[in-house]
């Protein structure tokens, strides 16, 4: 399925082969520490729209992150 708001996204960032869970939430829901990020947040914004397979480029403060979105679930 399609990455929304209020979607639960599994990702691996390439560079440091890492797995993270993502909840992409609104602003007002936002709780990085606990994996709930803004549609508005970089990472959030790159999201949307996306499903799983498909790998996608964020531009970060700290500079350009590649995820391969591995699971989205509601």
């Amino acid at each position: 399925s399609i990455i929304h708001v209020g979607s639960k996204v599994r990702v691996k960032d390439l560079e440091f082969d890492e797995i993270v869970d993502y909840q992409v939430v609104g602003s007002s829901e936002t709780d990085p520490m606990n994996g709930k990020i803004s549609d508005e947040s970089p990472v959030g914004s790159a999201l949307i729209g996306h499903a799983a397979g498909e790998t996608v480029e964020v531009e970060t403060p700290g500079g350009m992150v590649k995820f391969e979105i591995l699971e989205v679930t509601r």
